[in-house]
């Protein structure tokens, strides 16, 4: 079972190198759909669709915007880095939480034309949970399994139909939970409250009754993202910079040189692409944003520019699927966009920001590739080569194992 998942891993890993080394200019920009969860105080939600074209505008999906069934909450202090909207590309779903509400929302995305329609019994409310200002979602990559952060932390089963059954363990947190990510395999949750990051198991049967594992930041913790290798964890904090960690098996180990960034306060709010090859921060304080070569360690280096201070103070953010555009959600019911660099470097697209037509509240964004999966860069011979002889390597170590 080791080398099984020894195998496994190096696999990834060899898949997402591959994938991170051809240049930028190798994958132009492909249409993206995004998807704005408006959060309106004490006002019925909506989800706000746009299809992103290749010019990088955005223009309204028909049928936008979308009645999430639920209402939409005042935020509170600390509530700002939740992520309240996440899609599943496996399974062509999209969540939306609903703070007034205590529920989540699941559309069914069309991968085509990027229209929502509600999956039968949308949206779903959650035992013992009532309204909440700061319900922070993530969605398993398998697309099985949705982790929800209200009054309690739960995990929940979706079926076939897109519907949501809370199953395994719930967690009671004295604190409020800001962002989370799930591991690749299924195994770990990780989410960010104020003086640190919770690791808690989770499995085929939801969260389990394990003590959770506590990593103390130093500071005040705000966001999180997870490489998709489940390699690297970059914490993002008020006052300390931002934080990242390498992870093993058993270890967690902070990255040398970290904190990085520290001078420049509330580097809060996360985003990285699925390639990790960059990181971007924001926060709806000051405003202020900022831009980061990621290197295979997790340590990050500052683009030439940052940090920006842009127009409108963002409330989230998200990458298209080819990284290639960072889309902002602001407190002002208002779609921002900023083209990016490998070196972490924005520049601001023309036509934005775009008003939205929502009501003002702590919007955040999500986004959806038309085509799915998005294919991976190609990769260069030397690469191919070296990953071929490390896969060969693995072979000829499990061979006795068979054998025997």
């Amino acid at each position: 079972m080791r080398s099984g998942s020894v195998f496994a891993k190096l696999l990834l890993a060899g898949v997402l190198a591959v994938s991170v080394s051809e240049t930028r200019a190798a994958h132009a920009t492909r249409p993206a759909f995004a998807y704005v969860n408006a959060n309106p105080p004490q006002a019925l939600g909506s989800v706000l669709a746009y299809r992103v074209g290749q010019d990088g505008q955005s223009s309204p999906i028909a049928g936008s915007p979308y009645a999430s069934g639920g209402f939409g909450l005042a935020p509170a202090l600390g509530s700002e880095f939740a992520h309240r909207i996440e899609a599943s590309r496996p399974r062509n779903l999209l969540f939306s939480a609903n703070d007034g509400s205590g529920s989540i929302s699941v559309f069914r995305i069309d991968p085509l034309s990027g229209a929502l329609s509600p999956v039968l019994g949308s949206p779903f409310t959650i035992p013992n949970w009532h309204a909440f200002p700061g319900i922070s979602l993530a969605v398993s990559d398998d697309g099985r399994f949705l982790y929800a952060s209200g009054s309690t932390l739960v995990s929940c089963f979706i079926d076939d139909n897109g519907a949501l059954w809370p199953i395994g363990s719930q967690w009671q947190l004295a604190q409020r939970v800001g962002g989370m990510a799930v591991k690749y395999d299924n195994s770990r949750l990780y989410l960010t409250i104020p003086n640190g990051v919770f690791i808690v198991g989770s499995g085929e049967g939801g969260l389990t009754p394990d003590q959770p594992a506590f990593l103390s930041v130093g500071s005040t913790a705000s966001d999180l993202r997870l490489d998709p290798a489940g390699s690297r964890l970059w914490v993002g904090t008020k006052h300390g910079g931002i934080l990242p960690y390498a992870l093993s098996e058993d270890q967690i180990s902070i990255v040398p040189g970290a904190p990085f960034f520290a001078s420049t306060w509330n580097t809060s709010g996360l985003v990285t692409d699925f390639y990790g090859r960059f990181l971007f921060s924001y926060s709806p304080v000051g405003p202020r944003l900022l831009g980061a070569h990621s290197n295979a360690n997790g340590s990050l280096e500052l683009a030439p520019d940052a940090p920006l201070t842009p127009l409108l103070a963002p409330s989230g953010a998200a990458l298209t699927p080819d990284g290639s555009l960072l889309l902002l959600a602001t407190g002002e019911s208002k779609l921002d966009a900023w083209s990016t660099r490998d070196d972490g470097a924005l520049t601001h697209v023309a036509g934005y920001p775009l008003a939205t037509g929502a009501t003002p509240g702590l919007a955040t964004v999500a986004t959806f590739p038309d085509k799915n999966p998005t294919p991976a860069p190609a990769n260069p011979a030397w690469l191919t080569l070296a990953f071929a002889t490390a896969l060969a390597l693995v072979a000829a170590r499990r061979a006795p194992l068979a054998r025997g």
